[in-house]
């Protein structure tokens, strides 16, 4: 039996979920903002900006979400990167908000048809269906795990 694609969206933001949290799993805030010894951002950056997208996944299925502009004024694109001088969320902050995504996501999806996700929605990366949007940011974070994993070494060697 094939899945639905609002399924498909469900288990994809799922799997990565559940693959970040073996890359964040024990990190400390203060861990997650050491700085790499040359220009790239931080563990909390990185984190805080899967949220942020995670933010416009659920704005693309008409979620609310109570961390939206904490999030998205901190973590966007082009935001500035987090440095132990500057502001940011805790980082196991950014996790809840990660895991209450996926929460979040579940019911609303549950109850979309195929017809319902490919309705068309605008955001500020133009105009595509609903479940094209979801996929795109998808990828963008699928790009994101790696660095993730990066950082997690790079953590795990300066706790040595």
């Amino acid at each position: 039996m094939s899945k639905t694609k609002a399924e498909s969206v469900y288990r994809d933001f799922e799997f990565h979920t559940m693959l970040i949290h073996r890359f964040v799993d024990g990190v400390t805030h203060e861990e997650s903002i050491w700085q790499l010894p040359f220009e790239h951002n931080c563990m909390n950056w990185i984190l805080g900006h899967i949220v942020a997208n995670r933010s416009h996944v659920l704005e693309v299925f008409t979620i609310s979400h109570a961390w939206r502009d904490e999030i998205l004024g901190r973590y966007h694109t082009e935001t500035p990167p987090v440095t132990p001088e500057s502001e940011s969320v805790q980082f196991d902050q950014l996790i809840t908000y990660l895991d209450e995504s996926v929460t979040l996501l579940k019911p609303a999806l549950a109850q979309m048809t195929d017809e319902q996700i490919d309705t068309l929605h605008t955001n500020y990366r133009g105009e595509k269906s609903r479940y094209d949007h979801a996929k795109g940011f998808h990828w963008h974070e699928a790009f994101h795990l790696g660095q993730l994993e990066i950082l997690q070494a790079f953590i795990a060697s300066k706790r040595d």
